[in-house]
């Protein structure tokens, strides 16, 4: 379970969007807000050893701030039983990440490296977030290391929180925050989480969705709650579709006839015989009128004609 759980994560957040997203909305830093998400990029662990590849479930990304590089290093945490050593885990992989990158080293000094925890188990994170914290002060401070990382812990996200942030990473977190009885109940908030997203990314999150359902056995109902999930991209996905082939036409149309009027009215109707279409669809599968008209945005009127 714990494998295939970081195989789904280390998918997703391989993708610089999800990076960014996770950045933006649960890292409480300032000096995420002065990134430069374009710059990022994901880089193979070629100068770690095999041993230590098989017990990490991390990924790391180089980015710029301030027009300087730097280097994220996130750590996937999923375990029955929280690690009372991730202080020296994390100072243990990046001396070795600078041990085994000589070459950054730029006027006598290493890039910075932020660590991030991304904790997605089920017990509280109860450890220390600060190195200096498990070695005793037996001795002057001055050499005692100091070292500190960031964590990221779903299970201390209340799930109304991330309703309102609404992006495709806090539909992850409200999945995973979520019993299998309350996911068959809770599904319409998922379709309003990632309401706004890009049609990709909504791909993308139903995708990991759709390979978290397949290893849970909790769910009595698993059939409905992936049928709603797979209407609704297909409706979206559907409407885009018709969209963009009836721009295309109308636009071949227009240059050969020069007539601009009659492009616009073209693409209104277009886009009215995509939108009913695609509500024609969901309205068959079964979806209540109101949710069709919430994602669809006409009128349940609208609706009710179709047959």
């Amino acid at each position: 379970m714990a494998f295939q759980h970081d195989r789904r994560y280390k998918r997703i957040f391989s993708q610089p969007y999800f990076i960014q997203k996770l950045l933006e909305s649960f890292v409480n830093e300032e000096f995420i807000k002065e990134l430069d998400f374009s710059s990022l990029k994901r880089l193979e662990k070629s100068f770690i050893n095999d041993d230590f590849q098989e017990k990490e479930s991390d990924l790391i990304f180089s980015i710029n701030y301030k027009r300087e590089k730097i280097y994220l290093f996130l750590l996937i945490e999923f375990q029955s039983t929280v690690d009372k050593m991730m202080p020296i885990r994390f100072l243990r992989y990046i001396t070795e990440f600078y041990e085994s990158n000589r070459r950054l080293l730029n006027e006598g000094r290493f890039p910075a490296v932020f660590p991030l925890l991304l904790y997605s188990g089920d017990p509280k994170w109860t450890t220390e977030y600060e190195i200096n914290r498990l070695i005793k002060q037996s001795i002057p401070a001055k050499y005692i290391p100091n070292f500190q990382y960031y964590a990221v812990c779903e299970n201390e996200i209340p799930k109304k929180s991330l309703v309102r942030i609404k992006n495709a990473v806090s539909a992850i977190f409200y999945v995973e925050n979520s019993s299998p009885e309350e996911l068959q109940l809770e599904i319409d908030n998922l379709f309003e989480i990632i309401r706004d997203e890009e049609l990709a990314v909504k791909q993308e999150f139903v995708e990991w969705f759709d390979n978290y359902l397949s290893g849970l056995n909790e769910i009595a109902d698993k059939k409905t709650v992936t049928r709603k999930i797979e209407d609704f991209m297909e409706a979206k996905t559907m409407f885009a579709t018709k969209l963009k082939e009836y721009e295309e036409k109308l636009l071949e149309q227009g240059r050969a006839e020069g007539i601009a009027e009659g492009i616009a009215e073209g693409q209104r109707k277009g886009i009215e015989e995509g939108l009913l279409e695609s509500a024609r669809k969901l309205k068959n599968n079964g979806m209540p009128n109101e949710e069709i008209s919430r994602i669809l945005e006409i009128s349940i009127e609208e609706i009710k004609r179709l047959t």
